[in-house]
C-alpha cells in the first residue's frame, strides 16, 4: 500500500513533521515529535543531541562527516523515522527501517534532518506554488 502526504513549504526551506523512534523494541511507537528539514544534498539523516538524549539513544561512536561547513567528526545514533499518515480515523504511522544517523550541531534550528537514506525510499516533489508531495510505502 502506498501513502501520500501533501503540505506547503514556506519558500525558504522544506520542513516536515516526523516522529523519531528508538530502534527497539520495534513495536514501540511512542517517540519524539520532531520538525525535520528535508535535505536532498545529505546522504544521511540526523538528529539533535536533545532528541537523542530525550529518547535515551546510546552513542555509537564518531565518524567522518562532510558538510557545507567542511569535514569533521560527528557522533552516530541508531534510530527510526516515522511519518504520520493523514486519516479521518486514528492510524499507525508509517515506520522506515533503522537509520544510522549523525548528530546535528546543538545550534541546528530544527530537531532533525531527513537525508537521502530516507528520501530514496520515497517519491518527493515540489510544485511551483510551494506545494510539496511525499509518496512512500
Amino acid at each position: 500500500m502506498s501513502y501520500t502526504i501533501d503540505w506547503r513549504q514556506d519558500g525558504r526551506r522544506i520542513v516536515l513533521p516526523i516522529l523519531i523512534l528508538r530502534p527497539d523494541p520495534s513495536l514501540e511507537l511512542s517517540g519524539f515529535e520532531a520538525q525535520a528539514l528535508i535535505d536532498t544534498g545529505s546522504t544521511t539523516s540526523g538528529i539533535t543531541p536533545r532528541v537523542a538524549e530525550s529518547l535515551g539513544l546510546p552513542k555509537r561512536g564518531k565518524r567522518p562527516l562532510g558538510s557545507a561547513q567542511g569535514e569533521g567528526q560527528a557522533e552516530r545514533y541508531l534510530f527510526r523515522v516515522a511519518i504520520r499518515i493523514p486519516a479521518t480515523a486514528p492510524s499507525f504511522p508509517f515506520v522506515f527501517d533503522d537509520v544510522s544517523g549523525f548528530e546535528l550541531a546543538p545550534s541546528f534550528s530544527l530537531d532533525a534532518l531527513l537525508g537521502m537514506d530516507i528520501l530514496r525510499q520515497c517519491d518527493f516533489s515540489i510544485h511551483r506554488r510551494g506545494l510539496c508531495t511525499l509518496q512512500f510505502g
